[in-house]
């Protein structure tokens, strides 16, 4: 089992109740993420959602990364260009489908049990990490590896015509022509 900070317990029963995480400082993240024409296209829904703004004439190249950890795929999303944090959300690419995912708050009591000192914090109904470190990722990784935990949010049609330039389709990642 993965060993974390006390105040993870917190940030686990948050974690467990949204559909975004909010991260203070993408980190490396934000450098080791890149920006996406498909993926911005959907962050844009999201992005008029979450910070109840609209994103038209908005370069979201500058805003939306996607970021794959340990072969998870995760959307970052920054409210301004110059922020160094936003939200974060995990999603996948199944047959030209993008789902975005949310913790199962059924599974908060199991989470606090296994992640008793996870490095975040809960406050309100939010999920918060400081920063997207070692100790972060590696709780990421494990939560996203465990599909009782997560419950799919929303679905949309990502890409209905192969499109090389849309690299986190799972048929064009899968399969060279």
């Amino acid at each position: 089992m993965v060993k974390f900070p006390t105040r993870f317990a917190s940030m686990v029963a948050l974690l467990l109740l949204s559909g975004c995480i909010i991260v203070e400082d993408f980190g490396a993240a934000w450098k080791d993420s890149s920006a996406d024409p498909c993926l911005s296209k959907l962050a844009e829904t999201i992005y008029a959602t979450e910070y109840r703004r609209n994103p038209e004439g908005l370069a979201m190249d500058t805003l939306a990364h996607g970021w794959t950890l340990e072969g998870n795929t995760y959307l970052l999303l920054k409210k301004e260009p110059e922020d160094v944090g936003g939200r974060l959300y995990r999603f996948a690419v199944q047959n030209g489908i993008f789902q975005r995912f949310r913790l199962d708050p059924a599974m908060r009591d199991l989470f606090e049990r296994e992640y008793p000192n996870a490095p975040v914090s809960l406050k309100r109904d939010t999920v918060k990490l400081e920063t997207l470190n070692a100790d972060t990722e590696a709780l990421l990784t494990d939560i996203a590896n465990k599909r009782e935990y997560w419950q799919i949010e929303e679905q949309s049609l990502y890409n209905v015509v192969r499109n090389p330039a849309c690299r986190f389709d799972d048929r064009d990642l899968s399969k060279e022509e």
